[in-house]
Formats: C-alpha cells, structure tokens, sequence
C-alpha cells in the first residue's frame, strides 16, 4: 500500500481495529514508524493511524485524543500535565469544553485523532463522527467544537497546522452531488445548505469560507486554508466519497468530505494537491498535498527535511545522524510490549552501521575527500488524508515516480482501512 500512495506520511482513518487486533505488518513495517487512536470500548469502529517514513521524517511529540486529558502509554498524568517541553499544547481551556453537551473523557474515547508535532508543524489526522442520526448530534457538534478550539489555540500559540482527515462534512454545494436536490426535498433556500450547525463551524475555520450573518464569539478570524480547493477552485465533481449501498462511484454521485487543510500562512509550501478517485479498495479516495523541497522559514528557504525532524538529524536536506531509541516517542506502536520485543530481536538482525564520528569527519575534510554521510529517502513527501489520503513533499529527480495510470489500475483489497 506504501509504495501504491508514494508517501512519507499516510493518515488512515476508520481503521476499526482494537489493540488486540494489531498485528506485526501492521505495527512492524519495515522503515515506517506508526501511532494509533483506536476506540476504547466499541468493537469494529473507528481509529485512526499515522504511518512515517523514518529516512524521510520523524515527529518530535504525539499524542491522541483532541481535549488532552487521555493519558500517554506508561503515565500517571494526562497529556495536558505533563511539563511545557513534552506537550503539543494548545488544550481547549475549561471555557471551551464548557461549550460541548458531551464530556471531554466520552470525546476522546472512540479513537478518533493522532497528533503529531513536526519542527514545521502539527499535524492533526482525524475521523469526525458521521451525521447519522439525531442521537449523535450532541457529540458530532462536540467533537467539531473542541477541534475547532484545539487549530485556534495551536495557531495562537504560534504553531503552523495541517489538519487532515475525513471531517464528514461537505464544505459548499460544490461539494456535493446532489445539493439541489437535498435542498428542494427539505425546502431549503441556498444559503440555509451552509447554515446548517456544522457546515457553519467548518466554514468559520475556512479561509474563504461561506458564513451568513455575524461569526460566532472566538471565531471572527478564519485560520485554515483548503489546500485542494484553493488548487482547484471551481472544480466540480472533485468527491472523495460515494454511497456503496448504490453503487454511486462509477457515476461520480459523491460528496467531498476529506481534506488536507493547512495555516493559511503556509499556501507557499504547497506545489500540489488532489484527490486520486482512480485508487479503488474503499467507499473514500485518497486526497494528498505535496510540500515543496525547499519552504519558507524564519526569513530563508529552507530544505523541508531539516524541520521534519529532530534538530539536527538533516542539515541543508542531507542526513547528519541516525535516529536512534531516544528519538521514539510513547505513543510510538513499536513501543506497544508485544511489539517492542519482537522489534528488538529483529533489530539485532538488521542493524545498520552508524555515521561517522566528528573526529573521522574531520580527518576526511583535511584530506579532501568527501565526508561518508547517508543518503536520504530519495521518495517524495506525501501525505494522503481522506478514506486513503496522503501528504507529500516533491520527489527528487533521482527517483521517478510510477504513472499515474499505473498506481490507479490497482485495487487493493476491499477492506483496506481507508487512509486520508
């Protein structure tokens, strides 16, 4: 599936695992490191993972849930009271979790986001409850209001954001295929379509969101800005999932309801972002962005893989040092008990040479050779979002990419988790 997407960050949602269903070629995969959400109590039922290609990138904090009271592995404290240098930050404040009818603690507990905080940015990969029926309205509205709050915070604080995932909800019209026809069928006006309570919240967060009337109290600043869109701005038919029950794909019936969204402050990073509706294996296609080579960042451009990482490990895009066990994170599934022994007999096996010390670098330089480092990931930097989404950097010119025809002939097995 890695190699299908060509990613270096995969965000899967709807997983509809438990811990006890993990298994080695899901946690163990051979140069990718995984973080899980997965539901605390319902069997079958969503989940979230993040998957990372370790030559390429590797997070400097994780944690799950979005209100930061969960608990990290091995830890009497939650998320939220750990010391100010393990924390992502950003926690809704009790004002804020005032404002939702259901508790912080029944919020996280369905498994339904990762964080991941990059030198460059947070990335938050989420599964938003579905509008199904009534009775989960209070915790649709909750959970989107306390992520709404968790992005703001995060922006405050000074932090850049990409949020990415299936948010099950379609932005405008646009978005969905049938728009008219839902709005005929319940008598609705046009701008009644966005003013429902959850398209309004998600468009508040929107740059360039539809809003009627005065935003709400601590939404008057939009923050996020829809990367695929933004690309392809009056695009229509660009769905990212199609009813099954129907049989609704092959004539693109569909709704846009997975996305990779970013700080607005980012637009330049991006070269590119789409939707891949051609890759079958789910009731949802993949969505990906690709980040440049070279970004913005504190007054320079920047080789995007020196902020992808620990201070350190790359310097100019080349890689300066391994990672090593102090660089793993608690949330890390390697790091689960049943995985982390079978990791490290394995590792006894496949052990590579570390790089060279500073003294053996030295000498190299005064003889005028060239220093022995590794070479990176020769891959580009995707990161897919929706039911299969992706999130990329350019690829190098040393390593082509397949055609695009060639990854969407594939199908990959029908109960694939879908990936966003």
């Amino acid at each position: 599936m890695f190699d299908i997407l060509e990613a270096d960050v995969v965000v899967m949602q709807e997983t509809k695992i438990q811990r006890k269903d993990l298994r080695d070629d899901m946690v163990l995969v051979p140069g990718w490191d995984c973080f899980f959400s997965l539901p605390r109590y319902k069997k079958g039922y969503s989940g979230v993972a993040i998957y990372t290609r370790q030559s390429v990138c590797a997070p400097i904090r994780a944690e799950e849930g979005i209100t930061g009271i969960l608990q990290p592995p091995n830890s009497a404290s939650s998320y939220r009271e750990l010391p100010a240098e393990q924390q992502i930050g950003g926690y809704p404040t009790v004002a804020q979790l005032a404002q939702s009818l259901v508790d912080a603690a029944t919020l996280d507990c369905e498994g339904r986001c990762v964080l991941l905080e990059f030198p460059a940015f947070v990335l938050i990969g989420v599964y938003s409850p579905a509008n199904r029926d009534e009775s989960r309205d209070d915790f649709r509205l909750g959970f989107l209001d306390t992520l709404d709050a968790r992005v703001r915070n995060l922006v405050a604080t000074g932090k850049r954001v990409i949020l990415t995932g299936d948010l099950n909800i379609s932005r405008e019209e646009i978005d969905t295929a049938n728009a008219e026809e839902q709005m005929r069928r319940h008598g609705l006006a046009a701008d009644e379509f966005v003013k429902s309570p959850a398209r309004r919240l998600f468009n508040q967060l929107l740059v360039g969101g539809k809003v009627f009337g005065d935003r709400d109290e601590g939404r008057e600043t939009p923050v996020l800005w829809d990367i695929c869109r933004g690309f392809h701005p009056a695009r229509k038919g660009m769905f990212t999932c199609w009813e099954q029950k129907i049989n609704a794909r092959p004539g693109n019936f569909g709704s846009r309801i997975d996305y990779v969204l970013c700080s607005d402050g980012m637009r330049d990073w991006f070269g590119d972002c789409n939707i891949q509706e051609g890759l079958l294996g789910s009731d949802h296609c993949p969505v990906y962005a690709t980040i440049k080579d070279k970004v913005p960042w504190e007054g320079s451009l920047v080789d995007i893989k020196d902020i992808m990482n620990p201070p350190g490990t790359f310097r100019d895009g080349k890689r300066h040092r391994e990672l090593c066990s102090r660089d793993m994170l608690p949330l890390s599934g390697k790091l689960i008990p049943e995985f982390d022994r079978r990791r490290n007999i394995r590792d006894m096996f496949t052990r590579k040479p570390s790089l060279p010390d500073a003294r053996t670098v030295a000498e190299s330089a005064t003889r005028e050779e060239p220093v022995p480092v590794l070479d990176t990931a020769k891959s580009s930097s995707q990161l897919d979002t929706p039911s299969f989404d992706s999130f990329s950097a350019t690829p190098s010119q040393e390593s082509p990419r397949p055609s695009k025809a060639g990854a969407d002939g594939l199908a990959p097995p029908s109960k694939r988790p879908r990936t966003t």
